[in-house]
């Protein structure tokens, strides 16, 4: 999946990632990195379920693909979506 992610912008304080749906390629999911928030994706998992998907995991293993590191352990940083709204 690592090579289908896009980082479709990025600036000093977030990173968001398109990612393509494993189920439909014409289906993609929006995660985002930001200081404030941690990790946030638009799917239904992350939005309903509040853990950390499978969108946001494949954005961290891009990110070591790539090189790229932000934190050590992404999930101390998760923040479900109730808690930002």
């Amino acid at each position: 999946m690592s090579s289908k992610i896009f980082i479709i912008f990025a600036d000093k304080e977030s990173i968001t990632f398109e990612v393509p749906s494993d189920s439909d390629q014409n289906e993609k999911y929006l995660v985002t990195w930001d200081f404030d928030n941690g990790w946030l994706c638009d799917c239904k998992g992350c939005m309903y379920g509040h853990h950390l998907c499978k969108h946001i995991l494949a954005c961290i293993d891009y990110m070591k693909f790539v090189n790229m590191a932000l934190l050590d352990d992404p999930r101390a940083v998760f923040t479900p979506i109730e808690d930002v709204v």
